[in-house]
C-alpha cells in the first residue's frame, strides 16, 4: 500500500503523526500496528527490540537495561508511553526523541524491512523531515550490544515533568586503568535531529575520568545550538554542558 500510494506514511503508535502539527495537512496513512515485532529479547549481552514495543513496554522489560529504562520513561506521560513505540520514536528522527541519543552513543543497529541494516548515527544523520522524506523505510528491529565494560548515562533536560524533551544526552565509554576509552557522545534538541558530537569526545578520550567543572568550561564551547520555541541557543548550549559533566561523571557499567 505505501508502494502504491506516493507520499504515504507508515502508522504505528500515531503519538508523533497526529499531533497538531499535522492537523491542516492532507496526508494518506497506513496503520502497521500490528504487523511488526514487539518482542524485546536478550541473548547473552545482545539485546533485541521489535519496533513495535512501546516505551512502557522498555520500563517493564527486566531484559532491558536500567539506562535504557530510564531514557524511555524520558516520555514522561504514562498514556503516551502506552501508544509510543521504538520504531516511531526512531522514525521520526526527531531532536527530542527520547531513545535516538541513547542508541547512537550505544552504536545500536537497525533492521529494515526488505533485508537491509542501518547503524543509529548513520539512519539520524541521512533522516529528513517527515513530510519532506522520499522514501519510507520501515524499522523492523534494533539491536544493541551491552558490553559490561561500557559505562552509560542518559540525562534529559524539559521545562515541565510531562513535557518532551529540551535536551538529552547520552554517554557510553570504558574506564580502563582511571582512564577514559571508546567514549561516545551523542546530544539531542541542539539541531534538527540527535547526533553524535566527535568533536566532544576528543576532549576526553584516553585522558583520566574529569570533574564535571572540567567538563562544563571544556565543553561548552564546542557546543552549537538551535533558537526554538523550547529556548534559546545560549541557555541550551550552558545547559548542554551541564547535562554532559552529569552524565560522564555519572554513568554506570551496563546492567
Amino acid at each position: 500500500m505505501l508502494e502504491k500510494t506516493p507520499g504515504a506514511h507508515p502508522l504505528a503508535g500515531g503519538t508523533y503523526i497526529l499531533t497538531s502539527q499535522f492537523k491542516s495537512v492532507a496526508l494518506d496513512l497506513v496503520s502497521i500496528e500490528g504487523l511488526l515485532p514487539s518482542a524485546i529479547l536478550r541473548s547473552g549481552s545482545r539485546l533485541t527490540i521489535g519496533a513495535a514495543a512501546t516505551f512502557q513496554d522498555l520500563v517493564d522489560s527486566s531484559s532491558v537495561p536500567e539506562v535504557l529504562r530510564e531514557a524511555a520513561r524520558g516520555m514522561a506521560d504514562r498514556n503516551i508511553r502506552n501508544r509510543a513505540t521504538v520504531g516511531g520514536n526512531i522514525g521520526a528522527a526527531k531532536s527530542c526523541s527520547s531513545l535516538g541519543p541513547l542508541f547512537i552513543a550505544l552504536g545500536a543497529e537497525f533492521s529494515i524491512a526488505g533485508g537491509a541494516r542501518q547503524g543509529a548515527e548513520a539512519w539520524f544523520s541521512a533522516s529528513t523531515d517527515t513530510g519532506k522524506r522520499a522514501t519510507i523505510k520501515i524499522i523492523e528491529s534494533i539491536e544493541l550490544s551491552m558490553d559490561p565494560d561500557t559505562r552509560t548515562a542518559y540525562a534529559r533536560w524539559s521545562r515541565t515533568s510531562c513535557d518532551v524533551a529540551v535536551l538529552t544526552v547520552s554517554v557510553a565509554y570504558a574506564l580502563h586503568g582511571g582512564m577514559v576509552r571508546n567514549l561516545r557522545i551523542a546530544l539531542g534538541g541542539l539541531g534538527p535531529r540527535p547526533r553524535r558530537f566527535a568533536e566532544l569526545e576528543k576532549l576526553f578520550e584516553g585522558k583520566p575520568l574529569p570533574t564535571r567543572e572540567t567538563i562544563e568550561v571544556a565543553a561548552a564551547p564546542h557546543i552549537e545550538a538551535i533558537n526554538d520555541l523550547r529556548g534559546g541557543a545560549e541557555f541550551k548550549r550552558y545547559r548542554a554542558a551541564a547535562l554532559l559533566s552529569d552524565a560522564i561523571v555519572n554513568a554506570e557499567a551496563m546492567r
